[in-house]
């Protein structure tokens, strides 16, 4: 029955993010809601309709309404998510100040761990469990919202990270992250059809903050450990390539004397197109091998020993460590 179940959610959820999202570009276009390019950070020939996002979030939560008995971690993560959803679409209105959008970040944060969804970890007190799960739910919001800055990259990107917490959470036994996580994968597989190179309409804040918060979520909640006591870390690669940007971008710019606030062009992502003269496209896929990569180890450490995760981290914080040298050297202005 769970089989079919969760293959009901993905499919509906396909289905219905495949034939919603044109409809939302229709209304886009019809109101007006676009990102314009500047020249400078986006550089797309003509304006892009927004309001992917709230196709992609309708697509995900409609099968989780049909098939899953509504408790409390459920409807904090609707609740929370969906206080995003709506200041997404007032900052894709141009409506919002940064400050008031990260005021209502910690809102929905604050609404996420009231429902009991935190990090668990036994050798910490409690106290720093709540610490930690505030920290990296507004990490992963602003990860995935600042690594949307190419075409398809936090779709694809976000939907490896979905797939990957399907698969982990298949093997922990809970149905529920099972669900949640498959019925996002499906959601966000059919928008990329929309979102790839060239893309006809973007996820928008609305679409990357929820993203970012949903994808956060679920890797708290899912259960690495069962076989290595080191496998929480596991939840640091699902989202390592947003995590990567995050970090790189703050680091580049501060050294730059910038505000790690401001956009700028330090993106690593940008870097790597730049530095090998690629399509959009074809740095995407790049990134998204990278990310298998990542999935693979997510998948690897719940199934190995210590050991093994601690080799696995240090060769992937190397890697990072590397490339982010690597690119550094690369002139973006």
């Amino acid at each position: 029955m769970s089989e079919f179940l969760l293959a009901f959610a993905f499919t509906l959820a396909f289905l219905l993010s495949l034939y919603g999202t044109p409809l939302a570009q229709k209304a886009a276009y019809r109101y007006r809601i676009f990102d314009q390019p500047d020249g400078k950070l986006k550089k797309h020939s003509q304006p892009v309709p927004y309001l992917g996002g709230l196709i992609v979030y309708f697509a995900f939560i409609a099968p989780i309404s049909l098939v899953v008995d509504f408790n409390q971690h459920l409807l904090g993560i609707l609740f929370a998510s969906s206080i995003l959803l709506l200041i997404g679409l007032f900052d894709d209105l141009k409506a919002l100040t940064p400050g008031i959008k990260f005021l209502f970040q910690i809102v929905a944060t604050y609404i996420l761990l009231k429902s009991g969804i935190v990090i668990d970890l036994v050798f910490l007190p409690g106290w720093l469990d709540i610490a930690l799960s505030f920290i990296w739910v507004l990490t992963a919001i602003n990860a995935f919202n600042i690594i949307d800055i190419m075409d398809g990259l936090a779709t694809s990107v976000g939907a490896m990270g979905a797939l990957t917490l399907f698969v982990v959470s298949l093997y922990s036994g809970d149905f529920l992250i099972s669900i949640l996580a498959v019925s996002l994968a499906g959601a966000l597989l059919a928008f990329l059809k929309f979102n790839w190179q060239p893309a006809r309409i973007y996820l928008g804040d609305t679409g990357s903050m929820v993203l970012g918060m949903l994808i956060g979520a679920l890797a708290m909640m899912v259960s690495y450990t069962r076989l290595n006591r080191l496998a929480f870390v596991s939840g640091l690669f699902v989202l390592g390539i947003p995590l990567f940007d995050l970090a790189y971008v703050i680091i580049l710019r501060v050294l730059k004397g910038r505000s790690p606030f401001l956009g700028s062009q330090d993106h690593f992502a940008l870097r790597l197109r730049k530095k090998n003269n690629w399509s959009a496209q074809k740095t995407v896929t790049a990134i998204l091998a990278m990310q298998l990569c990542l999935s693979a180890l997510v998948v690897a450490n719940c199934l190995s020993t210590p050991d093994f995760t601690m080799l696995s981290g240090a060769a992937v914080v190397s890697f990072f460590i590397g490339l982010g040298v690597v690119l550094a050297r690369v002139k973006m202005e």
